[in-house]
């Protein structure tokens, strides 16, 4: 955590020298989360709105986060799934195959509740690389890819930066444990409704 700070500390004063450099670096650090799942992406959203917010506005860069921050995560997921599906699939269909949520992920996309697969890729509690990877294993249609990976994108981008502002994470950091427990009870309400679902 001290490491991530004093990475902030040094992008914002790059921002504050460059200021033209904050869209790009917003675009890159969800970019790169993408790539590198263990980088803590509601910091990172926090951190793009905090500094697009010095250079262009609360709301004009409140506005830049959500579209940069979405591009971003969009694109390095894109990435990642025409990488695996093209090179490294024998590598993580074991990867999968080991991962709870990975196998029952790759038989929510092969069935016909599209919206399912959407509420899941929207969760921000979820490992969205796992089911990324998940993806690429399957047959699904790129299409159909590329317009649950953008939607969801943009939910989770969204909640974050909505309840990121809600619950005041920029001047609070403490905070962003109350909006996590925010989350489980999110995912524990859908886990219920879906289980009810399917027994019925």
């Amino acid at each position: 955590m001290h490491l991530i700070d004093e990475l902030f500390q040094y992008l914002t004063n790059i921002v504050s020298l460059h200021p033209w450099l904050a869209p790009l670096l917003a675009f890159s650090l969800t970019f790169l989360e993408a790539i590198i799942p263990s980088l803590p992406l509601t910091l990172l959203i926090a951190f793009n709105v905090s500094i697009l917010s010095s250079v262009s506005g609360t709301a004009s860069g409140t506005l830049q986060a959500i579209l940069f921050s979405t591009a971003g995560s969009f694109t390095g997921m894109i990435l990642i799934f025409f990488l695996i599906r093209k090179v490294l699939r024998p590598y993580f269909e074991k990867k999968v195959a080991g991962h709870a949520y990975g196998e029952k992920f790759m038989n929510v996309i092969h069935g016909k509740n599209t919206w399912i697969a959407l509420s899941l890729l929207s969760n921000p509690l979820l490992p969205s690389s796992i089911m990324n990877y998940a993806l690429s294993l399957t047959k699904v249609k790129v299409s159909k890819y590329l317009i649950l990976t953008l939607i969801s994108r943009f939910i989770v981008v969204g909640l974050l930066i909505l309840l990121g502002s809600f619950f005041n994470i920029q001047n609070k950091p403490i905070n962003i444990v109350w909006m996590l427990l925010f989350y489980s009870f999110i995912l524990l309400a859908f886990n219920i409704r879906w289980k009810k679902r399917h027994v019925s």
